[in-house]
């Protein structure tokens, strides 16, 4: 890279011996171990005999205007900042407690955990996008493309811990179903115990150790644009962990649909871990092609936008357009709830018998052809009176307190029936 003007060589060449300065005529720049200045052109840095500089511009200055990739990181950011109230909605909508208290095996904290790692992905996608702004401008990459390397591939640790955390709780959801329509129907079982005890301790180890390998690491090497970084083995490891983490949430599934046997898989399963599978794709393919990398500064800016932002969008998108046709868990447990009240109801009411009053010869029974909901009252009829001549039948609503108390005689008189004369 020749400087864009005339080179400026006019220093004390005592003094840039005394602080290690060399001048560099193929990118007209004065560096030394800590400090680069620009040095051609209009900047004229003047380098002092106590090392103190003037008139200096860092070499890592935005030089440049605005390019393809600062353009479409902003448009990234832009995006994930739009999505950012419809995450916020979800999270107070189906976060939100319906119940008077939480169980202590189904926590409200459980629900919420994916929107908490949404959140986190939309901060970490604004400012990644904004942070590529300055790769373009920049007249030699330092800190932006650093800082940007770093945030960036902190996105996808963070897409693997929400799709697990939506993935968890969907199975936690399909135990407490399980758990509300029979509570004593649990056999005791250590296997599985052990199994929902450890899944979440190994998934979080390996995305923690995937992180810690790729994110955690010394990111000046970017600055040099070295192939070598691209394909360096504590990169590859870093994926094969993240690769390990995203197969331990697919056989998570599997597990849930062994015990649970819920009726179908919810479409945003699928689809959110096509959106994780594209992504560490992408991983894979840019620790051998420097050409797709969003860390080079000369790469392809389609493939970084094709391979890495669209698929963090699409998994915000899926998230939030299928929360929306997902009910509050409470709700649903409380509709439950009611429809197996009615139902305990509706059997008791068959077998339930009642007498008109104390002297009565014959018991009456109560009308199964009438309903709960108010539109016909419930009533009961005596067929014969005591000379045995048919009489009108008599009508009368009752209210849920003498229903109950109904099947709670009918249930004492029948164990009373079934005790041994």
């Amino acid at each position: 890279m020749s400087p864009p003007g005339t080179l400026y060589t006019d220093y004390n060449q005592t003094v840039l011996d005394l602080f290690d300065y060399v001048i560099y005529p193929g990118n007209g720049t004065v560096s030394n171990v800590s400090n680069c200045y620009l040095s051609f052109g209009s900047y004229h840095p003047e380098i002092y005999a106590d090392g103190t500089v003037e008139n200096n511009v860092s070499c890592d200055s935005p030089y440049y205007g605005i390019a393809s990739r600062g353009g479409i990181g902003i448009a990234f950011g832009a995006l994930s900042i739009l999505m950012l109230p419809f995450s916020m909605n979800n999270l107070h909508r189906l976060g939100k407690m319906h119940v008077k208290r939480e169980h202590k095996r189904f926590r409200l904290i459980s629900r919420r955990w994916q929107w908490y790692w949404v959140f986190v992905i939309h901060a970490l996608s604004a400012v990644a996008g904004f942070l590529s702004i300055d790769i373009d401008r920049d007249y030699i990459q330092g800190t932006s493309l650093t800082s940007y390397g770093a945030v960036f591939t902190s996105i996808f640790p963070c897409c693997l811990g929400a799709v697990w955390e939506m993935t968890r709780h969907w199975g936690s959801f399909e135990e407490r179903q399980s758990y509300e329509d029979d509570p004593y129907g649990f056999r005791d079982d250590k296997l599985r115990t052990n199994y929902f005890l450890l899944a979440p301790i190994f998934v979080y180890l390996f995305g923690f150790l995937f992180f810690l390998l790729t994110v955690l690491r010394n990111w000046t090497n970017v600055i040099r644009v070295n192939s070598d970084f691209i394909v360096d083995s504590r990169w590859k490891v870093g994926i094969f962990l993240g690769v390990v983490c995203f197969i331990l949430i697919i056989t998570h599934v599997f597990v849930i649909r062994h015990y649970w046997h819920p009726k179908r898989l919810p479409w945003r399963i699928p689809l959110c871990f096509l959106g994780v599978a594209v992504m560490l794709s992408y991983s894979i393919a840019l620790s051998f092609d420097g050409s797709l990398s969003p860390f080079n500064p000369s790469s392809s800016v389609v493939a970084v936008s094709v391979w890495g932002y669209i698929p963090v969008l699409y998994l915000l998108f899926v998230m939030n357009i299928t929360a929306n046709f997902q009910k509050n868990d409470d709700k649903v447990i409380l509709e439950q709830r009611a429809v197996r009240e009615q139902e305990r109801m509706r059997v008791a009411l068959e077998t339930v018998v009642v007498h008109d009053d104390d002297d009565a010869g014959e018991p009456t029974v109560l009308d199964e052809e009438k309903t709960l909901d108010g539109s016909s009252p419930l009533a009961y009829s005596a067929t014969y009176d005591f000379d045995g001549k048919p009489r009108p039948s008599q009508k009368r609503t009752y209210t849920n307190a003498e229903i109950k108390a109904f099947a709670r005689a009918n249930a004492k008189r029948s164990n009373n029936t079934d005790e041994p004369s």
